[in-house]
């Protein structure tokens, strides 16, 4: 079996074939030896990372697991949530910047799911065209309802299953309607999903900032 910096290389050669090809289509571009594909649309950016693991000891054979996360950034949206929080990141999961960050696994019905293991340097390509077939069935229906703020507060507002929402998440989708000038709307959020008394409490310098 190869070392981890062989199996990098098989990696990076897949990324260089069809799953460049597949995301170029999308704008997405990468930089020479990086994993990640990032694309900027005019009120966000949205990235592709494919985060592998290498030799895992759960996997019996395997060389490589490669699990690509979706990453999702609104920029205006970070720095009202910054702002709301007194600068805390930590209520921010300490990455401010990024919104959304979840295994594009999610994007489709939990029966869909996939998962990519590779045992060799001739499995590569295989994977590579797999997960740009999942991505093209899946992933880019949520990419493309994800690109704004207005594409935020509809993700919130029709309940949107295909994304992971975790605590800091509301403070994302409170400023977003700060960001509207939809104050009560921010309100409203913050009293549905972080209005416990612990979580006021947490949270106690958003309310304050509302």
């Amino acid at each position: 079996m190869n070392d981890i910096k062989s199996a990098k290389t098989n990696l990076l050669e897949m990324l260089d074939g069809p799953v460049d090809q597949a995301l170029s289509k999308y704008n997405f571009k990468r930089r020479k030896g990086s994993l990640v594909f990032k694309r900027k649309i005019a009120e966000s950016i949205q990235e592709i990372d494919f985060v592998t693991d290498f030799f895992p000891r759960y996997e019996q054979g395997a060389e490589a697991h490669i699990h690509p996360f979706f990453v999702w950034k609104i920029p205006s949206v970070s720095e009202e949530a910054l702002r709301l929080v007194n600068g805390n990141k930590m209520l921010l999961a300490n990455a401010p910047d990024i919104l959304l960050k979840q295994p594009i696994e999610i994007s489709a019905p939990k029966e869909n799911h996939e998962r990519w293991f590779t045992k060799s340097a001739d499995d590569y390509s295989q994977i590579g065209v797999a997960i740009c077939s999942f991505m093209e069935q899946w992933l880019v229906d949520l990419l493309e309802s994800l690109q704004s703020i207005d594409d935020l507060l509809e993700a919130y507002e029709s309940s949107d299953d295909r994304l992971l929402k975790q605590q800091h998440w509301y403070v994302y989708v409170t400023a977003a309607y700060m960001l509207k000038g939809e104050r009560e709307k921010a309100r409203s959020v913050m009293e549905s999903h972080l209005g416990n008394p612990g979580l006021k409490k947490r949270y106690s310098a958003v309310y304050d900032n509302l």
